[in-house]
């Protein structure tokens, strides 16, 4: 049984491999805040939402599907919390009545199995009847589909036969099998039988009915006791390993329910968060021909972190494939570059965009180079860091990707700094690639400005007379000061810029 509540095509995996310098994604975007409101406590919540955002869907028809998806489950939390619960609980067996090995005898993993598939019998019941209840109410092809198939293979006739086979599989009636007697007397070709069930009435079991035939071991004959509990196991072995595979079987299913939609619990978790402070979201169009067209733009993790709502932007690189960010220290510049990448990324799993507007084109993977503080073990330069890990993520980065550069190679001189961000910056946008950068470097801006062939959009951080930030973005060329002070502020800890 396939979910597929969060893609048409494949089940969702929150434990599968994060993608290449996702550390760096989480630690520069901040997400960690946004994973705590998502997960309002729960650490499996805060894994799924993580492994979601972790892994965008690369096509606008996949988001659409989420977003259809959890369309339903905000106009039904009940239903989802509900059906969250089923999954819960029946993964909860393992802990409960699965307090034996899972592996040994095969009469041991055959009782093991049978007690596991007696309890989840009784909560696929539960989901299935559930289900039929809630599917009037759901109009996304996810939730339409799932219900679909839980009425189709879940139905009275399957459950009638799951429960009878399970009754067998006790034997309450004793164990029947066939064997045969090999050319040195040993026993061979053992087969287990099912009893027909015209034999199975009072009167087809008395002695006067048909011959009995019986045994009695000696009370200490041990060597008779292990022959004959090795017959027993030879005859169980085929299937308590069918029993426990239909385990396995079963348990997949519920735990991919549970993360699929423990992913759109999460998503309301932080939708309630947001809503608390008065913070807006969007449906974001992934249709779009645009690079990323967004109104109100704010970052997420600082609105949770502060409270409140920041102060929203306005960007419109129309099919840029390049944004130039410049202007004063503390002017809103990291922070709206945040903002493009979390948006991008809660857009791409699905969710809604913190904006009053937002359209982007779908990216491959989001790869993000920020400056780091110097190595406390002084084994090498700034420099020489930057340049190995934009080294690395050249080797990976693909056409269709996007990359947030904030403040890259800053730490050399204007000249070197600026010739090494242009030479990478060019061939990556030539490429292909979606570059997002913020800037002090006033050569490299204003030789991106120069060149037609790269299409630049340039925003700019206005600094007000008296030293205020506005932190609303203007569109607008790179000023040559760059404000300088600003940046030797940031980097030395002074205040030189706020004094002048």
């Amino acid at each position: 049984m396939m979910v597929h509540l969060v893609g048409p095509d494949s089940d969702f995996d929150p434990e599968a491999a994060e993608p290449p310098f996702a550390v760096d994604v989480v630690q520069d975007l901040q997400l960690d805040y946004l994973w705590d409101a998502m997960a309002d406590g729960d650490a499996f919540l805060r894994t799924v939402a993580r492994a979601a955002m972790l892994q965008p869907v690369p096509t606008a028809a996949g988001i659409r599907y989420r977003q259809a998806a959890l369309a339903d489950c905000t106009s039904h939390r009940a239903a989802l919390a509900e059906l969250y619960e089923i999954s819960v609980d029946a993964l909860s067996l393992e802990r409960g009545i699965l307090l034996m090995p899972a592996k040994g005898r095969p009469e041991s993993v055959l009782f093991r199995a049978v007690r596991m598939l007696a309890g989840m019998a009784d909560q696929l019941d539960k989901l299935r009847t559930r289900s039929a209840a809630f599917a009037p109410g759901f109009g996304s092809p996810a939730f339409r589909e799932l219900f679909a198939m839980i009425a189709r293979e879940l139905n009275d006739d399957y459950m009638r036969r799951l429960r009878q086979r399970l009754r067998e599989l006790g034997f309450t009636d004793g164990l029947m099998m066939s064997a045969h007697v090999g050319p040195a007397g040993e026993v061979t070709g053992q087969v287990l039988r099912r009893g027909r069930d015209e034999n199975r009435g009072l009167f087809s079991r008395i002695a006067l009915r048909r011959p009995t035939f019986s045994f009695t071991l000696p009370e200490r004959d041990e060597a008779g006791a292990s022959a004959l509990s090795n017959l027993r196991d030879r005859s169980l072995g085929e299937v308590a390993n069918a029993a426990a595979q239909s385990v396995d079987h079963v348990l997949a299913f519920f735990r991919v329910l549970r993360a699929e939609l423990g992913f759109y619990l999460a998503c309301g978790n932080l939708d309630d968060a947001l809503q608390a402070i008065g913070a807006p979201t969007c449906i974001p169009d992934p249709e779009t021909a645009a690079s990323t067209i967004t109104t109100g733009l704010y970052d997420p993790c600082l609105a949770l972190r502060a409270g409140q709502t920041p102060v929203g932007n306005d960007v419109d690189l129309d099919r840029s494939r390049l944004l130039i960010i410049t202007g004063a220290n503390q002017g809103g510049k990291s922070t709206l570059l945040r903002a493009l990448g979390i948006a991008q990324l809660m857009m791409q799993a699905g969710m809604p965009a913190p904006a009053t507007a937002f359209a982007a084109v779908p990216v491959g993977q989001l790869y993000s180079h920020w400056a780091r503080e110097e190595d406390e073990g002084l084994s090498r330069g700034k420099l020489d860091e930057e340049l190995d890990r934009m080294e690395r993520i050249v080797a990976l980065i693909e056409p269709g990707d996007l990359l947030l550069c904030n403040e890259s190679f800053a730490s050399t001189t204007e000249a070197e700094g600026s010739q090494i961000v242009l030479e990478v910056t060019a061939a990556l946008v030539h490429a292909g690639v979606q570059v997002r950068s913020v800037t002090h470097l006033y050569d490299f801006a204003h030789a991106v400005d120069g060149d037609p062939t790269l299409g630049a959009v340039f925003l700019r951080a206005p600094r007000a007379e008296s030293g205020e930030r506005g932190y609303r973005l203007e569109p607008g060329p790179p000023l040559r000061t760059s404000y300088g002070l600003d940046l030797y502020d940031r980097l030395f800890g002074t205040d030189y810029a706020d004094a002048e």
